[in-house]
């Protein structure tokens, strides 16, 4: 029996004609009534010359005769394409030319809006009597025919049309009927816009069972409100909406006379909804246009249940295939593209055959079959389930870090004031960088003005506490409700219309006074930042500011101003009004004074916590073969590394606190950070990774009491890799991580019992100590406070670090077992060639190598080494009880340890590279200026004045040679040698770090 929606149809009004097919709010019509009126237009069609192969496109609403005009329009053989009569004229006028049809279907509403710009014979629907009856000729209608042709937006402008057959479209529906329970007592909703291939789904799942398909009024549609009393009032039990729509639609009071058992949502991301007020199934589907509506089915649970963030499971024969860049399967936890095979692959894009041989593929080597990239990114979930995690295309890059604006909305949304949230991405032209604004709609008691700025303020800190600052919005802007397209998405341009009324409206209300001062320096920030106005009490980083935009504040503030302005500046008077008081002050002044961090503000951070000490003896075995690890950092780059060693090394589940929003969300970054850096693991390692989402610096972690007792009776030995690493921050906003977050975990080691503790440190603790000591080496047991009168004058994130080692030492000193390893810099991995981004290293040589210069800096070191080698050596020689209370400086041997010099002579030994040797200041003038230059972010390391009149890079010039004997002794034996920059090492971290391609000699 062939199996088309066409004969589907015909059974059914045989079988019961005299049941209501459809209604809108003008009529309804049995299915015998609407079998006859579309035999009288299909009639009326092949009068017009219509012929089975035809594409026939129907410009339209949602209403009755958009169903009759279709059902005439298979009747005949043809194909029709759906076209939302909301369209712009130019988008119409491109489909219908593209159709190369000899005619038009639309209705009498649109007749007068056609006729002027449509170069076709146009029939309207409604005005079928004018035309004499002639019973159609029916078509033997084939199932790989065209059923019909969706028009989507191509990435050239010009829509393409995606040819799905009619055995494509009947397969899917046979099997979401079969799913769902559809039947003549069915009652189901049109209401995705017609051009959406979600309406194809609506109209013919109804039809071909035998149900009853209830139009909703466009106002209605746009209205949760009211389109939840629609459902209601009609007795709907099967009904569709946008994604944009659910979260309101299932908080919202639920009807009493509700009918619904399934509400289906498709077409964007779905964020977690609280469903606790619904009693029907909301069902999440995913699917292109290209592989027929939906390929992966989800029944969603409340998020008040931590459910698994998936798009669920495939569908109606879809095999599914995530495939790396080549084209093979990756492992679970690795994200790639998503490729769809099966009965519902489409026959390609109409007259496109190269686009369609791009996009529509073989590989052999996976399945007989066609496969159909999506150009989505999704990763496999261990319960078998799929992930989506966003499309290729919408990856976007701020200040170069790739994010997903998906993600971003997520973290908005997990506030209870937020009812609904998108994020898009726009120029900010005077930075020649992009920015983020962020959209959201407040719960109707939070959308007074104080409300908004309270809630906006609230989701500023949220986004701190959960994401890089690079997530943070320029702009948030407050909504009534989210603009929506006739698909149904969320409407982008109508997005931007209201920004840009939003920033006319803070435009108009902004009159507050300024002092002559405070109008100057608002000049500034407002072309800066790309804002229509600010005032004396607004941050600079709520304003929508960064760390690259703090660089160029400075610059512009000294240019523009007279005034010389430091980017710690920025952070220390964070306000208008505040930098304002500052700049007036300084006026007149070269610099001001050295920014010393007083001596006894660093010796009062340290201190142990309350009531601290180890109360329980330790056993040995804890360190020899560990059962439980508590790791922290796992979501950078050596946390990352040393949970792979750790994994490798050991057989001990290892627990890592990640600061995230649920225990999924943590599961998930740690699985993201091992796919950027390339780290793969078995399954067997896997399954011993917990996650654990809470605050390191928060009291017990901000874990629930059950589980910090838990977790504190079973952990064996702890690893602290976490630190917060920032270049320009002062150490006021260095210490809540660093410090407060070590005071945290030495409060874990010792209760309920003690556990040995790891602790990562760095070798910069010793910072230009060289200049006060007159020494040249620096052993690792040698007493750090020596070097005090130089921390004092360094970065934040160096007298963090420093104040954390001498907490360690106190903690040591009273009884907790102690390892404390000082890292060098992690130049990369001498396999895989990935190094962490956010390192100054690789901005370093990215700047060298497009200038083809290096500053002529004295024996400036780095204690350049790989993190494959840093991190085999932790985790061997913490595995030996001899090595507690003794400090390892991890870098290379002093005979090995490369300088800025020696690493680019190395570089230009081993590939065709030539670097001239300039003087420092004409070395920084070559970039200095330029805001998309790889060293701009850090440029205050460069450029402000520390000590003497030297930047902090010139300060670390014929800095310490450090001993690493403790190092050496305890490796004996291990295998582990000290990795050498070789030519294919180097190579690898060009290539893969670095974005460069060298030539080898």
């Amino acid at each position: 029996m062939t199996q088309t929606v066409f004969h589907g149809f015909l059974r059914q009004c045989s079988l019961t004609p005299y049941h209501t097919a459809l209604f809108d709010q003008h009529r309804q019509m049995t299915y015998q009534e609407l079998d006859q009126a579309s035999d009288h237009l299909a009639g009326v069609l092949q009068q017009q010359g219509v012929i089975p192969g035809d594409n026939i496109p129907i410009i339209a609403c949602r209403s009755v005769e958009l169903v009759i005009g279709i059902l005439a329009i298979i009747k005949t053989g043809a194909a029709y394409i759906p076209v939302d009569a909301s369209y712009p004229e130019r988008r119409i006028t491109m489909i219908t030319r593209q159709s190369r049809s000899p005619l038009v279907l639309t209705t009498h509403q649109e007749l007068n809006f056609l006729i002027p710009y449509m170069d076709k014979t146009v029939i309207a629907i409604d005005t079928l009597n004018q035309y004499p009856q002639h019973y159609p000729q029916y078509v033997d209608v084939q199932e790989q025919s065209v059923a019909y042709i969706i028009f989507t937006s191509g990435t050239t402008g010009e829509p393409k049309g995606v040819m799905i057959s009619h055995a494509s479209l009947y397969n899917l529906l046979d099997w979401h009927n079969h799913r769902f329970e559809m039947s003549p007592k069915s009652r189901t909703s049109l209401n995705a816009g017609i051009g959406f291939d979600v309406a194809q789904w609506e109209i013919w799942s109804t039809l071909i069972c035998g149900a009853t398909l209830c139009i909703p009024h466009e106002n209605t549609r746009r209205d949760p409100r009211e389109l939840l009393g629609f459902f209601a009032d009609h007795q709907l039990t099967h009904a569709f909406v946008p994604t944009v729509m659910v979260a309101e639609i299932t908080s919202i009071p639920q009807p009493l006379h509700l009918a619904l058992d399934y509400l289906f949502t498709a077409g964007e991301k779905l964020h977690p909804v609280n469903l606790t007020q619904i009693t029907y199934q909301l069902i999440d589907y995913y699917g292109p246009t290209e592989t027929t509506i939906f390929t992966t089915c989800n029944s969603v649970g409340c998020c008040s249940r931590n459910p698994p963030d998936t798009i669920g499971r495939p569908v109606a024969g879809a095999q599914i295939w995530i495939l790396d860049e080549q084209q093979q399967p990756v492992k679970m936890g690795e994200s790639g593209e998503l490729y769809i095979a099966g009965p519902g692959v489409a026959l390609g894009y109409l007259d496109a055959p190269d686009l369609s041989r791009e996009k529509f593929v073989s590989l052999p080597h996976l399945t007989g079959k066609k496969l159909f990239r999506s150009g989505d990114r999704a990763q496999w979930l261990p319960n078998g389930m799929v992930q989506y995690l966003g499309r290729f295309d919408d990856q976007i890059k701020i200040r170069g870090n790739r994010i997903e604006l998906t993600e971003l909305t997520h973290i908005i949304l997990q506030l209870p004031s937020v009812r609904n949230a998108t994020s898009i991405v726009t120029e900010n032209h005077h930075l020649a960088d992009k920015k983020i604004l962020s959209f959201i709609v407040l719960n109707k008691q939070d959308q007074t003005p104080e409300m908004q700025s309270d809630v906006i303020q609230e989701i500023r800190q949220h986004i701190h506490l959960s994401l890089p600052d690079y997530f943070q919005p320029a702009e948030i802007v407050p909504l009534q409700s989210l603009p929506i397209n006739p698909n149904g998405k969320i409407d982008k341009p109508a997005l931007l219309a209201a920004y840009q009324n939003y920033r006319k409206l803070i435009q108009q209300k902004t009159s507050i006074f300024m002092t002559e001062q405070e109008q100057q320096l608002a000049t500034i920030w407002c072309s800066l930042l790309d804002r229509p106005s600010v005032t004396p009490e607004d941050t600079f980083f709520d304003a929508g500011g960064n760390s690259l935009m703090a660089v160029r504040l400075t610059t512009l503030i000294t240019q523009k101003l007279g005034i010389r302005a430091y980017v710690r500046d920025i952070y220390d008077y964070p306000t208008l009004g505040q930098q304002a008081k500052v700049f007036a002050k300084r006026a007149g002044y070269q610099q001001p004074d050295v920014d010393h961090e007083p001596v006894y503000a660093l010796h009062e951070d340290i201190r142990l916590p309350e009531n601290w000490q180890p109360t329980f003896h330790f056993d040995t075995q804890q360190l020899h073969a560990p059962n439980t690890i508590f790791l922290t950092g796992t979501t950078g780059f050596i946390g990352a590394h040393l949970l792979a060693e750790l994994l490798r090394t050991t057989h001990a589940q290892i627990c890592c606190l990640v600061r995230a929003q649920s225990q999924e969300h943590a599961g998930q970054r740690i699985l993201q950070t091992l796919c950027r850096y390339k780290i793969k693991l078995p399954e067997e390692a896997l399954i011993r990774i917990q996650p654990l989402y809470g605050d390191l610096a928060e009291p017990n972690f901000a874990l629930p009491p059950a589980i910090y007792v838990a977790l504190s009776q079973q952990v064996d030995l702890i690893y602290h890799s976490a630190s917060s690493v920032n270049f320009i921050q002062p150490y006021s906003y260095m210490k809540r991580d660093n410090v407060q977050g070590l005071q945290e975990i030495l409060r874990f080691a010792v209760h309920q019992r003690t556990k040995p503790l790891i602790l990562l440190s760095t070798i910069s603790v010793y910072s230009w100590g060289h200049l006060h000591t007159g020494k040249h080496v620096m052993h690792e047991d040698d007493d750090i406070d020596q070097n005090l009168p130089a921390v004092i004058t360094d970065i934040g994130y160096v007298r963090s670090k420093w104040v954390m080692e001498k907490i360690a030492d106190l903690a040591a000193s009273k009884g907790l077992p102690l390892m404390t390893f000082r890292l060098g810099y992690a130049t990369c991995h001498s396999q895989t060639g990935v190094s962490a981004d956010y390192q100054w290293w690789g901005r370093l040589v990215k700047t060298c190598l497009e200038h083809k210069t290096i500053p002529d800096l004295r024996q400036l070191r780095e204690g350049l080494t790989t993190v494959d080698y840093m991190t085999q050596a932790i985790a061997y020689i913490s595995r030996n009880p001899n090595a507690l209370g003794l400090k390892f400086n991890l870098i290379h041997a002093q005979q090995n340890n490369l300088t800025l010099k020696t690493f680019f002579r190395l570089l230009a030994q081993q590939f065709d590279l030539t670097f001239q040797t300039i003087p420092f200041h004409d070395w920084l003038t070559q970039w200095e200026n330029n805001p998309e230059a790889p060293l701009y972010p850090l440029l205050s390391l460069f450029k402000d004045k520390m000590v003497d009149d030297q930047s902090t890079v010139q300060l670390y010039q014929d800095t310490y040679r450090w001993d690493c004997s403790h190092v050496k002794r305890f490796l004996q034996g291990s295998g582990i040698e000290e990795p050498q920059f070789t030519r294919e090492v180097l190579q690898r971290y060009l290539e893969e770090s670095i974005g460069y391609h060298p030539i080898q000699v």
